[in-house]
């Protein structure tokens, strides 16, 4: 009788958990504002974030993505998944080891695309920095305001970067302080370059300077960062690979065994030591990927 209340509270915990983060997520993403400025205020983080460090890394990495989720319904999804995960091993195979499974890869994946669509938002405004700064410095130096320079390149500019560049823009009309304004942009874009644009816009309004030649340096800087980190990518293409070859090899050879020797499997994880060594073969795994990753990153 208890276990069958655990069960069906359990049950009635995930089915709430998904349905209110399913309403959540589609609510953030069908949201119409009034114009596609607003849509930029959608932003996770407050204007200063407080936590703990998991909290402030998790937050940064949502806010960095640019998905358009509040900070309730980015919170939400991994725990919605880990619960659905969670009684999928429970109901479906009535397994505690394939529940534990369950609760760890639904509130791993969303993290993981969280992740990705960071990556590649910012390997994105990563390529498109240059051309943005040096439509920055050519507006300034014609003698536009930094407001008109903004409003250019949002316009010309293409992807995350014309999102960013836009609420900047409809900040400075506000009147807003340029401090806070280059604060939030600089989170929403973790980029060296553009956290010295930001550095040289605050004291160029406090200290005045030529902003439009610092601005294209900055642009040059940015270009031969991308130049060099292209050739980095390229020398350390094959240790990369090799990396992923040992994961995905791994991977693809467990799943033929399993398909080709059931019985053989099947005895392997029967037996005492086979839990416990295949954990130990995973986390070398994640361990030789780690360090691999350390490596082959460019730091510079």
């Amino acid at each position: 009788m208890n276990a069958a209340l655990i069960n069906v509270s359990l049950v009635f915990a995930a089915g709430t958990s998904g349905v209110l983060a399913l309403g959540l997520v589609l609510r953030d993403l069908l949201r119409r504002p009034e114009n596609p400025e607003q849509s930029r205020r959608l932003s996770l983080l407050p204007p200063q974030p407080t936590g703990g460090r998991l909290d402030l890394a998790f937050y940064r990495m949502v806010e960095e993505s640019g998905l358009p989720l509040d900070s309730f319904t980015a919170l939400l999804i991994p725990l919605g998944g880990g619960m659905v995960g969670l009684l999928t091993g429970l109901l479906l195979l009535d397994n505690l080891l394939a529940a534990a499974t369950g609760l760890v890869l639904g509130c791993t994946v969303p993290l993981l695309v969280m992740a990705v669509v960071r990556w590649w938002r910012v390997g994105r405004m990563r390529k498109e920095l240059p051309d943005a700064l040096q439509i920055v410095a050519d507006s300034i130096r014609a003698g536009q305001t930094l407001e008109e320079a903004f409003d250019l390149t949002a316009r010309d500019m293409k992807g995350p970067l014309s999102a960013e560049f836009a609420w900047g823009r409809s900040q400075l009309q506000l009147g807003h302080a340029p401090l806070s304004i280059m604060a939030r942009m600089v989170r929403r874009i973790p980029l060296q370059e553009f956290r010295v644009f930001a550095t040289a816009v605050v004291v160029h309004r406090r200290a005045g300077g030529n902003l439009s030649l610092l601005t294209e340096r900055m642009a040059k800087s940015a270009r031969e960062r991308q130049e060099l980190r292209g050739h980095m990518l390229a020398a350390t293409a094959g240790s990369r690979l090799s990396a992923v070859g040992m994961i995905v090899g791994s991977i693809i050879a467990m799943c033929v065994l399993g398909w080709l020797e059931p019985e053989y499997v099947a005895k392997f994880f029967e037996h005492r030591l086979g839990p416990p060594l295949l954990a130990i073969a995973i986390g070398l795994q994640l361990l030789g990927t780690f360090w691999v990753w350390r490596v082959v990153r460019e730091n510079y």
